[in-house]
């Protein structure tokens, strides 16, 4: 077991409390804190062999919940669903809510953003495998998480996925398809504004969203416009005039 300064282990043991994990659990801290740290900090000793394995067995675990909560679901649907659960969004949307960013130690010239959280989260879930090399201990810590989201996922009918929504909505109407402009605003790696994107479809723009990544900017942005464009088309408005 790593050794520690007893401050950072103090600190772990409030992380494992905020974290929702049973107080009396036994973990290797050197390994906890591993998963904490950003490579920012230390080339070698950081998270990502950890969030490698902990991607799997998230992955595997999303699978059996599903399977067991949702017995009458298609694979295709199931498959959909855990898209979105294991999806850096949703990850770093639940690692935020169980204050994990107050625990991760990135360099000083880096702030942590939603990607990071995301796979400080999934090492985490790979720390909690070695501890029995099964999924006990993971799934008792996020089966109600994953529930949840997943009902919210089935009743949202763009899956979350709001580009692949966005562009089936508009060539169910159109033959044209929505075109994205994404700017870099704010090069500071993990900064929720970093990016700016658009989305344009006949020469409207219909939706602006920012995220730490292209592809969040784009997602928020298409997220803006799939609702515009569907009152528009609900009040028989044509895809051109919002």
């Amino acid at each position: 077991m790593t050794e520690l300064p007893l401050s950072r282990q103090r600190q772990l043991e409030r992380c494992v409390q905020e974290l929702g994990l049973p107080t009396d659990i036994s973990l290797d801290w050197g390994r906890l804190d591993q998963a904490l740290t950003h490579k920012s900090v230390d080339a070698r000793y950081n998270y990502e062999q950890l969030e490698l394995l902990g991607d799997a067995v998230l992955r595997l675990a999303a699978t059996e919940c599903l399977q067991e909560s949702f017995p009458e679901a298609s694979v295709g649907e199931l498959s959909a669903v855990r898209s979105v659960l294991i999806s850096d969004r949703s990850l770093a949307q639940l690692a935020h809510e169980r204050g994990l960013a107050s625990y991760l130690t990135v360099g000083p010239s880096m702030k942590a953003g939603p990607t990071h959280l995301a796979d400080a989260l999934e090492a985490v879930v790979a720390v909690l495998y070695l501890e029995t090399r099964t999924l006990a201990l993971v799934r008792a810590w996020l089966d109600d998480s994953l529930r949840q989201l997943a009902i919210a996922v089935q009743q949202d009918p763009a899956r979350q996925n709001y580009k692949v929504a966005l562009q089936e909505l508009t060539q169910a109407h159109s033959k044209a398809l929505p075109q994205y402009c994404t700017t870099e605003q704010h090069p500071i790696d993990g900064d929720p504004q970093r990016y700016q994107s658009t989305v344009w479809f006949r020469e409207t723009c219909w939706g602006t969203g920012c995220g730490p990544t292209k592809k969040q900017a784009e997602q928020a942005a298409a997220a803006t416009a799939y609702d515009r464009l569907c009152q528009s088309l609900t009040h028989d408005q044509p895809p051109g005039s919002p």
